[in-house]
């Protein structure tokens, strides 16, 4: 997930810089987005914002793909099946929760997580080296709930 409330934004091209990548006006755009972004995007959907800057679709695709490379972004599947993509969390942590509504489709980040633990343990139990996980929780949200107004 891209930057959280109270945290500062990623200096793009210096963090570009810092990770061997060249900091060109598309890239430094891309990564912007990503780093701004409360939730894991579709190529699509940085395509979308970052088309005013110049990037096509296949320099968006390229360039997600070295920064899942490199390890800076990781790839995120989606509850409706669809790919998406974040910048890896600079706070030590590489993965996120969701709270998704299935009616209206927003999307709300969960801070908290419950299953490192579980994982650790698993992890621990059977040998594995590296384990990360997401998770997603789909309902209806309150807004949803509400029946609607009837009209007159």
């Amino acid at each position: 997930m891209g930057t959280k409330p109270g945290t500062p934004a990623i200096d793009a091209a210096t963090w570009l810089r810092e990770n061997g990548l060249r900091a060109t006006h598309g890239r430094t755009a891309i990564v912007r987005v990503l780093d701004t972004s409360t939730v894991p995007l579709t190529l699509a959907d940085i395509h979308e914002k970052v088309s005013a800057e110049g990037c096509d679709f296949a320099t968006v695709f390229r360039f997600v793909s070295i920064l899942e490379e490199k390890e800076l972004v990781q790839r995120v599947a989606w509850i409706d099946g669809s790919t998406r993509h974040e910048i890896r969390s600079r706070d030590g942590h590489h993965h996120h929760h969701y709270l998704i509504c299935r009616t209206c489709h927003k999307v709300e980040p969960i801070d908290e997580c419950v299953v490192e633990r579980f994982e650790d343990q698993i992890a621990k139990e059977r040998g594995y080296t590296g384990l990360n996980h997401s998770l997603q929780l789909s309902g209806v949200c309150p807004d949803c709930q509400k029946p609607a107004k009837k009209k007159r």
